[in-house]
């Protein structure tokens, strides 16, 4: 073949190509008939949603979550009494008395902010201050100044951890519940303030 030649194959020579057949139900019928879902199935089905919206208005996956991760963090030989305290300690926090069983302690905080200030300025920026709190698997604040200090960053943190853990433990339940359950420390009075 030159250059500059077109190429137009041999019609003669194609092979034969077995047309491939496809399952009904993959064809999109213009005219599909109503699926019928038998009653038993709309039961199975329904009874499924039901225990998903459960499970997610009340946030059972992230507090089961929470608390796996404070007994492999504790790594205690008793980890059923450890879970056992651990709610007692999280079901009292919610309803006002005693401090807030967080996972990450003062000096976890405290090492976590000094890493995002290797140079000691005292000051984290607003890009830090979000990436500190994505670390930490927290909410970062939409409004951040350019430069925070280092000592007012650690009170947001540890107030945001506190915030969460008590968003976390009160899910589900209805806000008249909570305000009679909570004392008036200024954490628990803003979480009133913000939840819907």
């Amino acid at each position: 073949m030159m250059e500059g030649e077109d190429f137009e194959p041999d019609e003669s020579k194609k092979p034969d190509i077995d047309p491939i057949l496809l399952c009904k139900c993959l064809i999109d019928d213009a005219s599909s008939e109503p699926v019928i879902i038998p009653p038993r199935k709309q039961k199975i089905l329904s009874t499924v949603a039901r225990t998903e919206n459960y499970l997610r208005e009340r946030r059972i996956p992230e507090l089961l979550r929470f608390m796996l991760t404070k007994v492999i963090a504790e790594g205690s030989d008793k980890p059923i009494a450890y879970l056992e305290k651990l709610l007692d300690d999280c079901m009292l926090y919610r309803a006002g008395h005693g401090s807030a069983p967080v996972l990450y302690e003062t000096k976890h905080l405290e090492a976590v902010i000094k890493s995002f200030d290797p140079g000691q300025r005292g000051w984290l920026s607003a890009g830090q201050i979000r990436r500190l709190y994505t670390t930490l698997g927290l909410t970062p604040e939409d409004d951040l100044d350019d430069r925070i200090s280092t000592e007012v960053v650690f009170n947001n943190v540890k107030k945001a951890q506190e915030s969460e853990l008590l968003c976390l433990l009160s899910a589900g339940m209805p806000t008249e519940d909570l305000s009679e359950n909570t004392s008036s420390t200024s954490t628990k009075m803003d979480f009133l303030a913000k939840k819907p």
